[in-house]
């Protein structure tokens, strides 16, 4: 591969391959490779719907190994286009190696990616600009695998159309999540999830039409929350003292500070203006959010890593511990709220992802954030089933219809609230005048006696 002697790989996409080459150590350490070969074979041909923990399906060693896969991948293509390292092409990198724990592989995300490939080329836009976006696409890659694996007749002809299929959702995805975003105007930082969830439940129908019917999976694994807790703890801790090393610890918890005071939705790209500081919140999340699994005794496994991992990728650009851990706090009393019980897999997931509603935290206030994060459980629980497990984003999706209420909502009572200390100043002023008229009135008379 040729280099511009202009380029110079971004030291962030080192860290990114430190993690892949971790997982595949920690893989092979915990697995043998002719059961992690397996376990891959079995991850590929899966039909991947919610939840499909490829840690109970292939293995733990497969399930790390085939993560490791996707980074190593998108990382080559980053280098290749010389792609600049951002906050929101690391939240994508993370992203996508998380939800390549549960859902995403090699083989159902490349049709979906080089249909925005597709429509970068035939819209003469540079591929640079979409990567993130042909990175977050993969949420709706469960559709290429349904179509290709729903049933053991695998043949040529329903591989061709998962690929016709996954390439049309890649040219129309960058299209729809441009729109998506304007529904939530930025207070969901799953934008990739509402787009998702809207393809996805349009192919529910699709499917339904056909009389193809669409079984949600439960591959739920808690048997390794130990080995799994332990990489998460490593990732999180070195990445710490990584930003506390490359900025020296005296400026980094300056800018550490003036990290945590960000409010702004729209640029929100905290490794920009932080620089390596920006690692030190990335790890303080991901040890935050490991711990409080632990805490709610909830096992960590292939998708509760992957959650873990997009919160961390997300503090790249967009979250904080002021700004998420209120909806955390919400989102974990919103379980004790619903008929399933708190460690299950709808449940946990929606306490990890409901982090995507932090903006609103951030721009409104603490006590919003708590009372997002619970409404976002109640509703978590219950949209997946309109689109089958097939949009591995579905708390994007919840989290796109509680920005949508509550923002216009927070705006209504605050502008209420405005309005009448507006007329108790006014009133109060009134008053003031008053009292100086009639104080006037006593002295002019005081003073005609």
């Amino acid at each position: 591969m040729e280099k511009s002697s202009d380029y110079k790989i971004p030291a962030d996409y080192n860290i990114v391959l430190f993690i892949c080459a971790f997982l595949i150590i920690y893989g092979f350490i915990l697995d043998s490779p002719a059961k992690i070969l397996d376990g891959l074979f079995e991850i590929i041909t899966s039909r991947s719907v919610l939840v499909t923990d490829y840690v109970a399906l292939g293995g733990v060693g497969a399930a790390l190994v085939n993560a490791s896969i996707s980074g190593f991948f998108f990382l080559i293509l980053l280098i290749k286009y010389k792609v600049p390292s951002t906050g929101r092409i690391t939240l994508a990198l993370f992203l996508t190696i998380g939800f390549s724990l549960f859902g995403k592989n090699i083989v159902n995300m490349l049709p979906i990616f080089f249909g925005v490939w597709l429509y970068g080329k035939a819209c003469k836009i540079d591929f640079k600009k979409l990567f993130v976006q042909a990175m977050v696409s993969g949420t709706v890659s469960p559709v290429v695998s349904e179509i290709a694996f729903f049933d053991e007749n695998i043949g040529l002809i329903r591989g061709l159309l998962a690929c016709i299929v996954g390439l049309f959702i890649g040219f129309i995805f960058p299209v729809l999540m441009e729109a998506s975003k304007r529904m939530h105007r930025g207070y969901n930082l799953y934008n990739g999830g509402v787009t998702g969830g809207f393809i996805a439940t349009f192919f529910v129908g699709v499917f339904f039409a056909l009389g193809i019917e669409i079984v949600p999976e439960n591959f739920w694994d808690t048997e390794h929350t130990a080995v799994l807790a332990i990489f998460s703890f490593i990732i999180g801790f070195s990445l710490v003292i990584y930003g506390l090393v490359m900025d020296k610890p005296v400026p980094a918890f300056k800018k550490y500070r003036e990290l945590l005071k960000e409010r702004d939705i729209e640029h929100n790209d905290y490794l920009a203006k932080y620089g390596s500081t920006c690692y030190i919140n990335i790890g303080i999340l991901c040890v935050v959010t490991t711990g409080l699994m632990l805490l709610l005794r909830i096992p960590i496994n292939g998708p509760v890593l992957g959650g873990i991992l997009t919160v961390t990728g997300f503090a790249a650009a967009g979250k904080h511990l002021r700004n998420t851990v209120p909806v955390l706090v919400g989102s974990t009393l919103g379980t004790y709220f619903n008929f399933i019980d708190t460690n299950s897999s709808a449940n946990a997931l929606a306490i990890l992802f409901s982090t995507g509603l932090a903006p609103i935290s951030g721009k409104y206030g603490w006590y919003w954030g708590i009372a997002t994060g619970f409404i976002h459980v109640l509703f978590a629980v219950i949209i997946g089933n309109l689109n089958g497990g097939l949009n591995l984003y579905n708390n994007g999706f919840a989290g796109g219809f509680v920005a949508l209420i509550f923002v216009p909502l927070i705006v209504f009572v605050k502008e209420i609230i405005y309005h009448k200390k507006k007329v108790d100043r006014r009133k109060s002023k009134e008053d003031r005048r008053r009292n100086r008229e009639d104080r006037r009135v006593v002295i002019d008379i005081e003073e005609m006696q």
